[in-house]
């Protein structure tokens, strides 16, 4: 192998290939229904609209390249004809057989590395020129483009099966949890705000209570909605205030075993039993805390809140348009079921032992995935470093 390349191979630069040019500035108020189809940055190869009369025209195999914000992602529209915007690079090869194996080679190019600093990640045409494709002989291209246009559908295709397996296990994870509740009889259900100690419901402070300047890098925690997740709490994100703000927020002060119920319910529940934190920690409004006394069990109630059937009680309470929340009184009559705690416990350990084999299934799913995710670079790399076909 000479400078890098496999036999026969030589170095293209590809501004001695392939011509580049930027797109054109077409704002979205003047997208028109019909015209030439409009191209942006993004994976997305289908039209962004049209336009009637576009100052600069793209032929048909003409490369599109992501220049702003997202860099990169390389396609060819399949139209005869196109415009493409401002966030974009038209890149046009002067020979028309090597578009397809320019557009995947582009792939293999790591932008990060080619892209301009500041806040925006930006793509420049002299950035495109400064790129060198290898190039092999035109029968070896040909083979590998052709051992390319087999395996790379196949990758997709796995891909996009795997794609649908979180989803089914987020809804094997909701059968177990709703399977361990049912058959419950309307008369074994109370009001929570009657199984619980007066004041054992409650909401975080609004308002001028808690302001945006209120926060600092460091203190008392602050859970926040971005907190709550379905069963589980986010603890990557995080907020404080001062121990001096805390003081005024005492009342709101949430403690390990607590269980956080964000008030939006708009498509599901999310609820979760708050863990050991290292500091002092309140919950902001819209945050309600469920304090259970001896007699429930946390993870009891909280698996319960996620049920159906609870969703389709509360939702039926929502108030707001844009974001549709309940509010704490509305909570306290929610009908649950709240058996001795003997068999809350054996319900928890039921539901737990289910789960925990599900999370073997996610865990051997997500090392598949990984593997798929970086399927195609691999079989890209393969291909131009000339160890695809012999």
């Amino acid at each position: 192998m000479e400078n890098n390349l496999p036999k026969g191979w030589t170095k293209a630069p590809l501004k001695s290939i392939a011509d580049a040019r930027m797109g054109e500035t077409i704002l979205a108020k003047e997208l028109t229904k019909n015209g030439v189809p409009v191209y942006s940055a993004g994976q997305d190869n289908s039209p962004w609209g049209f336009l009637e009369k576009p100052k600069k025209i793209n032929s048909k195999g003409t490369i599109v390249v992501s220049a702003r914000g997202s860099i990169g992602f390389p396609k060819i529209p399949a139209n005869d004809s196109f415009a493409s915007t401002q966030t974009t690079i038209a890149l046009k090869l002067r020979d028309e057989k090597l578009t397809s194996f320019c557009c995947l080679w582009l792939k293999t190019v790591n932008w990060n590395e080619l892209t301009k600093g500041g806040a925006i990640p930006m793509l420049t045409v002299g950035d495109i020129n400064k790129l060198v494709m290898p190039l092999p002989p035109d029968r070896e291209r040909e083979k590998i483009l052709s051992k390319l246009k087999l395996l790379l559908p196949k990758v997709k295709d796995a891909q996009s099966r795997l794609d649908k397996i979180p989803l089914i296990i987020k809804r094997l994870r909701q059968s177990i949890i709703e399977q361990a509740f049912a058959n419950i009889d309307e008369e074994d259900l109370v009001a929570l705000g009657n199984v619980l100690p007066k004041g054992n419901i409650f909401d975080g402070p609004f308002g001028s209570d808690l302001k945006t300047v209120d926060y600092t890098s460091s203190g008392v925690r602050v859970i926040r909605l971005e907190n709550i997740g379905r069963l589980k709490f986010i603890e990557e994100k995080k907020s404080y205030i001062s121990n001096e703000k805390y003081k005024t927020l005492l009342k709101h002060t949430v403690y390990e075993r607590d269980i956080i119920f964000a008030s939006f319910i708009a498509d599901e529940i999310r609820v979760c039993v708050l863990p050991k934190l290292k500091t002092k920690t309140i919950a902001k409004a819209d945050c309600f805390c469920v304090r259970p006394d001896k007699n429930i069990n946390p993870e009891f109630l909280a698996f319960q809140l996620t049920c159906n059937r609870v969703y389709d009680l509360l939702v039926g309470e929502v108030h707001g348009v844009t974001r549709p929340r309940i509010n704490t009184t509305q909570l306290k009559k929610l009908m649950v079921y709240i058996p001795p705690i003997k068999k809350q416990m054996a319900i928890v350990q039921k539901i737990k032992y289910s789960l925990h084999a599900l999370d073997h299934v996610e865990q051997a799913f997500n090392k598949v995935k990984a593997y798929t995710d970086k399927l195609e670079q691999s079989i890209l790399a393969k291909a131009f470093r000339g160890e695809l076909v012999s």
